[in-house]
């Protein structure tokens, strides 16, 4: 037997030996083949491939010529892959916040855990196993800026890969991203609380903080260039807000309201720092200057369910539009009284307000995501189908919204969000448009990993 033939021979034997057991997880890469393929921008592939290795996207196209050593998903010319989509800002797995604190001998110089400052911890030492992931998981989405409960100042923010209900450092995308932030006072009731306790001393707490640690900032640099000098003391806490003070990294404050956005404003003005939005409800009256800040929100969508009153007039009106004899058939109600009329006016006003919030910011410029922001996934596609229902937002905006602007603030869009050659392979296949009732995930992908959930 001549060489070539022995060698012909082998590489039948390892042809025969991969196609056995290179599938799923094993296979060096991967396929989703004839497909409709969904950009970020809204753009579709009809009939379309997409391949990656390593977590990768290497090709997306039409009639790629598939490599041999691939392990190919066939859409069968009916499923549709979306980008995976992201939450800006969650807190699943978070360790629950103690209860029934002790009493402190100096309520007005407490430690700084009990004051709700805790800027030193990573969600990755602290998280625990959550079915929150895996609904998240389920509902498409396959990475996470994932923060902490607690309160001014409970950690930082760091990005996961969704692919495991307990997530570890395996699942890390990158390093913090930003400082977690919120007016929220110390914790602790009546008689067991701490400094700062109110908003202004949140504030005052705030400020004292930055200038501790610009302080000690200061002095390192100073040590380091004169080593005769006495050392400074570390402090853990201090120290990881060195990356605020020096604009490395965003804040990523939880607020709502306009007078606190304007309180933060105040915090920015003084000290420089970049700051993002979390939540941002009643965030439209004060969208241009979000803008001439270049401040962006991940925005929430839970927003409240549209008055029954104002439901049962429009299904009325709608009744009577389609009665085929041109008569109003509808009960006629009884005469409301001025109190009534005034306090529905009222609440229809502000039901608009808070529904349009999100519109009114895209209108002007501002950079807007989404974050789940405390909503369950379990009740976000009610919340999508109304915003959509109202003419409010649309699929597309949502789906740009929800992939490629939170991969933008959040610093990873070179990496994420979207479906292009070099980025990493962070995708869904669906049953039908997404966001559409009836869809489901067929399959997720996260970083090249593969889960599937058909059978779930």
């Amino acid at each position: 037997m001549n060489i070539r033939n022995i060698v012909a021979g082998l590489a039948i034997l390892v042809l025969v030996t991969f196609s056995e057991k290179a599938t799923g997880q094993d296979a060096p890469a991967h396929a989703i083949t004839n497909v409709t393929i969904h950009l970020a921008s809204g753009e579709t592939l009809s009939n379309s491939d997409i391949v990656w290795r390593n977590g990768i996207i290497v090709d997306i196209g039409s009639d790629l010529d598939i490599p041999f050593d691939v392990y190919t998903i066939d859409g069968g010319d009916s499923l549709h892959v979306f980008p995976g989509l992201i939450d800006g800002l969650a807190t699943w797995g978070s360790p629950e916040q103690p209860r029934n604190l002790p009493n402190l001998e100096d309520p007005g110089n407490p430690p700084y855990d009990r004051a709700g400052v805790q800027p030193e911890r990573k969600p990755v030492h602290y998280l625990n196993e959550d079915k929150s992931i895996s609904a998240a998981m389920k509902a498409g989405f396959t990475l996470v800026g994932l923060g902490l409960d607690g309160q001014m100042l409970p950690g930082q923010v760091q990005p996961f890969n969704l692919s495991s209900e307990q997530l570890t450092e395996a699942h890390l995308f990158s390093t913090s991203i930003g400082l977690q932030g919120s007016f929220d006072t110390a914790p602790g009731g009546w008689g067991s609380g701490a400094y700062p306790s109110t908003q202004m001393g949140v504030m005052a707490y705030f400020r004292q903080l930055m200038y501790d640690a610009a302080a000690l900032q200061e002095h390192m640099n100073y040590f380091e260039k004169h080593p005769d000098m006495p050392q400074p003391e570390h402090s853990e806490v201090l120290e990881a807000l060195f990356p605020l003070i020096n604009a490395d990294i965003p804040l990523i404050f939880e607020v709502d309201s306009k007078e606190e956005i304007e309180r933060l404003f105040r915090l920015q003005d003084e000290f420089g720092f970049k700051t993002i939005l979390v939540g941002a409800r009643k965030a439209a009256p004060l969208a241009e200057e979000l803008k001439n800040r270049n401040i962006s929100v991940i925005a929430s969508l839970d927003v409240n369910d549209k008055p029954k009153w104002m439901t049962d007039a429009e299904k009325e009106s709608k009744d009577s539009e389609n009665d085929k004899d041109g008569e109003d058939k509808s009960e006629e109600s009884d005469e409301l009284s001025e109190e009534e009329i005034t306090f529905r006016a009222k609440q229809e006003a502000a039901w608009n307000s808070e529904t349009q919030n999100i519109r009114s910011l895209i209108d002007s410029g501002v950079s807007v995501g989404f974050s789940s922001a405390g909503l369950s996934v379990k009740d976000l596609q009610s919340k999508i189908t109304l915003l959509v229902d109202e003419g409010v937002l649309t699929t597309t905006e949502l789906l740009k919204m929800m992939t490629h602007t939170n991969a933008d603030i959040l610093g990873l869009s070179n990496r994420v969000g979207d479906l292009k050659v070099g980025m990493g392979a962070h995708l869904i296949l669906t049953t039908g448009p997404l966001f559409e009732k009836g869809t489901k995930i067929h399959t997720h992908v996260s970083q090249g990993v593969i889960n599937d959930f058909m059978e779930n």
